[in-house]
């Protein structure tokens, strides 16, 4: 049997680490390192939570975050459902539509959190313990003037050159004569 003590320890400080990559994530675009690891800490929480809510629903703090816990999810569904499916896209791997490692610790990944909004297209540089996202565009770049190329679709990515401020991608698409390069540029102001 697992001690009581151990287990409500491991439970905050796994809920610690969650609103941590949360906090990180709303206010500097970052996350720990690798894509699915905010997913593990996620799902390890979510399993753990019965545990902590059950062993301890004689104390009424157990039975006041039960159902603060079951109001948020309801309150989530409420408009539209829209923050239930951001969770749901996002803690499931579900939301990323398509990835390519890149050279220099790169990546390039297309991620539609919402159900509501066009996917977004990020550049990612892998850390040692954390990842930050470092441009983030739309998911779709104008061919001409009649073809617009959804990269989510692309087969194949290839870092061309980057600088401080903006990175290249080469895309290749199924019809190999059809290819694309994105320049991402760091966007200043409110306006983009």
């Amino acid at each position: 049997m697992i001690n009581k003590t151990v287990l409500i320890r491991f439970y905050f400080f796994i809920s610690a680490l969650v609103v941590l990559d949360v906090g990180l994530y709303i206010f500097s675009q970052m996350s720990f390192v690798g894509y699915w690891s905010d997913r593990v800490i996620f799902w390890i929480w979510f399993f753990t939570t019965p545990f902590i809510i059950f062993s301890y629903w004689k104390k009424l703090i157990a039975k006041i975050y039960f159902y603060l816990l079951v109001a948020g999810l309801l309150l989530s569904i409420l408009p539209m459902a829209i923050p239930f499916f951001g969770i749901f896209l996002s803690t499931t791997g579900r939301g990323r539509l398509n990835h390519f490692s890149l050279k220099d610790n790169f990546r390039v990944q297309s991620v539609g959190y919402g159900v509501m909004g066009k996917p977004r297209l990020q550049i990612v540089k892998d850390g040692l313990l954390f990842d930050k996202i470092m441009l983030e565009d739309v998911d779709e770049i104008k061919k001409n003037d009649t073809t617009s190329l959804e990269l989510r679709s692309a087969k194949n990515a290839r870092l061309i050159a980057k600088s401080d401020t903006s990175i290249t991608v080469k895309y290749f698409f199924e019809n190999e004569t059809q290819d694309a390069i994105h320049v991402f540029k760091e966007k200043k102001g409110f306006n983009y």
